[in-house]
């Protein structure tokens, strides 16, 4: 096999020639990193002609994603899925595979809460994690030493105390895990799908009605999904729906809430989706033109999550907020 860095071309991609008897196989193959769904989505963009992606270790969620799109792919644990044109066809799931952090199946409350804090800059000791979230001293302390031990935080220094500080060891792996956490964790949430008519830009309707009549009755909400990214860092040139993070004793009541927002519920072709706030730490983004917005690290979840076009505007905030650094 022959491989050559591919020259002119943007993103980490090679020209590849595979040799198989008199045969020559020749494609256009790309690194795609760990291989979450967020790192081949970034290289499709990067490299609009990619035919083989390459990867640590591609996820469930990665494959399936290739697997729409088109796309062949191989791993450094023994996944390949390839199938040429010119004849060469490799296909393998490997018995053993090396074993590395799945924390999306096993994610508390508190860690998600946890890992958003750190993930939106706060610095990860027990002190300055239980003052931005609220949560109590143990399940920080407890949610710190679980993100610890699946590698996404360590102690460089191995000090100790409620005021030794960790720091995250690789921010896109930590982030990238997050998001398919936080993907698995909404599928388990029911949602609210509610109908009405805009008078004009949904956001300014928003800013104007909806978001005051919420204020009046203390009910705690945010914004997410296209919305906020058109508010953080516009990409998408239109909202058609927006997607509000609303508390759990409002969702008790949805017809009321559903009067409220000043529509009705329906099964599908909703205006406004409604979801439950996931964590103490979700709602607490920036207010834009009177409008609060869920944290970014929440918002570009959600829109890699929803895929498409959307996965799209999730990058693009990633990229220009810096989205997962600390400040």
């Amino acid at each position: 096999m022959d491989v050559q860095p591919r020259q002119g071309g943007a993103g980490p991609a090679f020209k590849v020639t595979v040799t198989a008897g008199a045969a020559k196989h020749n494609f256009i193959a790309g690194w795609a990193g760990e291989g979450w769904p967020s790192d081949v989505e970034r290289l499709a963009h990067l490299v609009p002609d990619v035919e083989v992606v390459a990867a640590v270790n591609l996820s469930d969620g990665a494959r399936k994603w290739l697997s729409h799109e088109g796309l062949d792919w191989v791993d450094e644990v023994g996944h390949a899925e390839v199938s040429r044109k010119s004849g060469l066809v490799i296909s393998r799931e490997p018995t053993h595979i090396r074993e590395g952090p799945e924390p999306s199946v096993r994610w508390s409350r508190s860690i998600m809460t946890v890992a958003e804090a750190t993930l939106s800059g706060v610095v990860p000791t027990v002190d300055s994690v239980e003052r931005a979230t609220g949560l109590s001293r143990h399940a920080v302390a407890n949610a710190l030493a679980r993100l610890e031990r699946l590698g996404f935080l360590e102690r460089p220094n191995a000090l100790r105390g409620p005021r030794s500080a960790r720091r995250i060891v690789d921010t896109g792996n930590f982030l990238d895990a997050y998001a398919k956490a936080a993907a698995d964790q909404d599928k388990k949430q029911s949602h609210v799908l509610v109908h009405r008519l805009w008078r004009g830009d949904p956001l300014d309707t928003l800013a104007s009605e909806i978001g005051p009549a919420l204020n009046r009755t203390g009910i705690n909400w945010a914004l997410t999904g296209t919305g906020a990214s058109v508010l953080l860092a516009p990409y998408l040139s239109d909202v058609t729906t927006l997607e509000l993070y609303i508390d759990a004793e409002a969702m008790a009541d949805r017809t009321g809430l559903a009067s409220l927002l000043g529509g009705r519920i329906i099964d599908k072709g909703q205006r406004i989706e409604i979801r439950e706030i996931p964590t103490a730490m979700t709602i607490k983004g920036p207010q834009i033109m009177g409008i609060q917005v869920a944290i970014p690290v929440r918002v570009y979840a959600d829109l890699i999550a929803a895929g498409g076009r959307w996965a799209e505007a999730g990058q693009h905030l990633r990229e220009t907020l810096n989205v997962g650094t600390a400040a």
